[in-house]
């Protein structure tokens, strides 16, 4: 399924058992993309979302839309 076939595109990302961060689209069995960084997971999401309307990226449970700025990483 490519992307150009749903109206409303959610990526998200989420930290993988292998400590990556995982960019996921809705209908894609595999991650899009896979990043050693939070950061730069959530700027590949971004890029995508601006590429498609109404699209939002999801950062474990923080919805945001493509065009907002993504909040600061927080250490845990």
């Amino acid at each position: 399924m490519g992307l150009d076939q749903e109206r409303d595109v959610v990526f998200r990302i989420s930290r993988g058992a292998n400590s990556r961060w995982h960019v996921n689209g809705k209908g894609f069995d595999k991650p899009l993309a896979s990043f050693d960084h939070e950061k730069d997971a959530c700027s590949y999401a971004k890029d995508l979302a601006k590429a498609k309307r109404g699209s939002k990226v999801v950062v474990e449970g923080r919805e945001l839309t493509g065009r907002l700025s993504l909040p600061a990483h927080n250490s845990r």
